[in-house]
């Protein structure tokens, strides 16, 4: 009888911690707790030092740093802005800004501009008329 008392006292404490364990909040995720720079997008001053198809590596600052090396991905998303030339057309020395965003570890470029080149937008509207 007391063996069949200690097992239901056992079971029924067992049973209410496993609601309360449950109901817990999860704490940061210590695997990024390290990696803040991954939220929003960010941009690099400085010259190029060397283009590749797959990347491109900067020396420069973002506001408020210290000069550094600089090493972004380029994938099929990345735009480059330098008079119609691809990222492997780029020159050592070229004056770019960088916009990037942290993926998975790597600073992927979203924006590649060099120094002098402008975009151009045009929306659908003809002057004098509509478009089709």
């Amino acid at each position: 009888m007391r063996r069949v008392a200690a097992v239901t006292l056992a079971l029924t404490f067992a049973c209410s911690a496993i609601p309360a364990t449950a109901q817990q909040k999860p704490g940061p995720d210590p695997a990024r707790a390290g990696d803040r720079s991954s939220v929003g997008m960010r941009s690099v001053t400085g010259t190029v030092k060397k283009t590749t198809e797959k990347g491109l590596v900067v020396v420069g600052r973002e506001t408020g740093q210290k000069d550094k090396e600089w090493a972004f991905v380029l994938d099929a998303g990345t735009r480059i802005e330098a008079g119609g030339k691809s990222a492997t057309e780029l020159r050592e020395g070229d004056a770019v800004t960088v916009t990037y965003t942290n993926r998975d570890g790597k600073n992927t470029s979203q924006t590649t501009r060099r120094k002098g080149d402008h975009i151009c937008v045009l929306d659908d509207r003809v002057q004098g008329g509509r478009s089709e």
